[in-house]
């Protein structure tokens, strides 16, 4: 848990310093060729990079507890996230832009781009179901602009399923899901983009199970009682690295 400094002067009560918990550190490395979102993962870059770790069930209780394998690269331009998720039964209801997908099998990628001071905690939120309908949150309470549903336009998605959707009578293998997000969505935050080596932001990598087996996993766990994905100070440390996968 996060752990809170405050002083107070003149009636004032301000914030002073923030303690954040340790949180998984994953190094995006950048892609060498063209990424294309098809849902087949097969670019050079998806092939070389290394998963960024388990997810874990922070809020189980029962079910199965059916594995999330992610990863991140990036571009000048973008930054790609894939995840491949096993899912016996398949499910997904959302089909208009910013509509509730987390009722859905989805997968979420949270992105706060700025790596310290008094934007740390503002984050763009990016949920996208297993049948690719999205929705885009805009959260920066630093600059009281906290919109809600933000529709940016320009993200890419791929995905492709393994299984029959919406028919649990048989058994699924999982799906497949890459998106892709233009570093000019965070052109309002104080941070630049393109990265340089080594530039820091923070990410939260969240799956929701849908209908059946409705279970929440997350590579950077939120550390609240109930099922919380909204928890910027648990997101984990993402290194931007130059270094190009071919």
């Amino acid at each position: 848990m996060k752990k809170i400094i405050v002083c107070a002067s003149a009636g004032w009560l301000s914030l002073w310093h923030v303690v954040f918990a340790a949180v998984p550190e994953y190094t995006a490395m950048k892609a060498g060729s063209r990424m294309v979102m098809d849902g087949f993962l097969d670019e050079p870059a998806w092939q070389q990079a290394r998963s960024v770790g388990p997810f874990h069930f922070q809020w189980y209780q029962s079910g199965e507890k059916e594995p999330t394998e992610a990863k991140i690269v990036w571009d000048d331009e973008r930054i790609y996230f894939a995840f491949q998720c096993a899912d016996k039964h398949i499910s997904a209801e959302q089909y208009g832009p910013n509509s509730p997908v987390s009722r859905d099998d989805c997968c979420e990628a949270f992105i706060s781009p700025v790596p310290e001071g008094s934007e740390r905690l503002d984050y763009l939120n990016y949920e996208i179901n297993c049948i690719g309908t999205w929705l885009v949150g805009y959260h920066a309470k630093s600059r009281n602009a906290d919109r809600g549903k933000w529709e940016p336009g320009g993200i890419v998605i791929g995905r492709y399923i393994k299984g029959t959707v919406n028919d649990d009578s048989d058994i699924d293998e999982g799906w497949v899901l890459e998106f892709s997000i233009p570093w000019t969505h965070f052109r309002e935050f104080g941070a630049e983009f393109p990265p340089k080596n080594g530039q820091v932001i923070h990410v939260g990598l969240h799956r929701c199970g849908g209908k059946t087996n409705a279970q929440y996993s997350q590579w950077a766990p939120s550390q609240t009682e109930r099922p919380n994905f909204h928890s910027p100070q648990d997101f984990g440390k993402v290194i931007l690295s130059t270094k190009v996968l071919r």
